[in-house]
């Protein structure tokens, strides 16, 4: 199984949206550099909120080792997202997608999306499942994958 830790994937993506400047032609879309600069801000801010939560909850926040979760998170962002920190960073990805808006910056946010449902968040669901049952089962019942 393909296994890229999800921040590495995430920094992936925007270089290769950064090289693709020179190989592509620009597309013209007004205010690009304002649209993007907040759009990044409200990623961080969503990627954020998250990583605190878990801190705060003394569970772990590194993607690569969710088997060591200890707590099912479910206040807050979590109540809107079951995966607020996949949320944020495709908003980050979305963000320099538009500032090197070309035709393949466009595409990188569905490379995330689809890479990181399949590769990451079912792995995380099936193991969530497992470790806390209907706890989990119920949230996730509840509560959007993305929002």
């Amino acid at each position: 199984m393909i296994k890229i830790p999800p921040p590495i994937l995430v920094l992936i993506l925007i270089i290769s949206n950064y090289f693709s400047q020179n190989q592509l032609e620009t597309m013209y879309l007004p205010y690009k550099l304002s649209i993007s600069i907040l759009i990044l801000l409200v990623g961080i801010i969503i990627l954020i909120n998250p990583v605190f939560k878990f801190i705060k909850s003394k569970t772990t926040v590194n993607p690569v080792k969710f088997t060591k979760v200890s707590k099912l998170v479910t206040n807050g962002i979590f109540k809107y997202s079951r995966n607020p920190m996949y949320l944020g960073m495709i908003f980050v990805i979305i963000s320099t997608s538009i500032f090197y808006l070309n035709y393949y910056s466009i595409i990188t946010p569905f490379i995330f999306y689809f890479w990181i449902n399949r590769f990451q968040i079912k792995r995380e669901e099936i193991f969530l499942a497992k470790k806390f049952g209907k706890e989990y089962l119920s949230y996730k019942s509840k509560t959007r994958r993305w929002i």
